[in-house]
């Protein structure tokens, strides 16, 4: 564990090189990585609100109660493997980010001196699509194993 001594030699050491000293944060799995990317803007590009969470899982018949984000997205991907429509699931998110894509568009059109930085997020919501097309992809696959 870090003392105090460990703090005083280094007190400008920053959140991640401070975590990084303990076990159980190093390692972070497969499944926590896709929950990051999808509730983090400056990695996925779009904002899922608990509004729109919930949305996506009345539109696929599921129930989530309201609290964390991450938490709800973490129920959604549970229940929607157990009803077997984690591909309508993925295609919702996908449809989301694409309506979230035609309003940074909409945006730039609106306020062309801001294009580049929309643009920045519009790139990120491209990449989440080919992301999410990725792990769609790797569910036919270990359907067909």
């Amino acid at each position: 564990m870090l003392n105090d001594k460990d703090l005083m030699k280094n007190p400008f050491m920053t959140n991640e090189k401070f975590a990084q000293q303990f076990d159980f944060l190093k390692e972070e799995g497969e499944f926590d990585r896709i929950l990051k990317i999808l509730t983090v803007p400056a990695r996925s590009g779009i904002y899922l609100s608990r509004f729109d969470i919930k949305d996506i899982g009345l539109a696929l018949g599921i129930s989530v109660p309201v609290r964390e984000r991450k938490e709800m997205l973490k129920d959604l991907f549970y229940y929607s493997k157990q009803i077997d429509k984690m591909k309508e699931f993925l295609d919702l998110l996908i449809q989301y980010t694409n309506a979230k894509i035609s309003q940074y568009r909409e945006l730039q059109e609106a306020f062309p001196k801001t294009s580049q930085i929309i643009q920045g997020w519009i790139d990120k919501a491209e990449k989440l699509i080919s992301f999410i097309e990725n792990l769609k992809k790797e569910i036919d696959i270990y359907k067909a194993v």
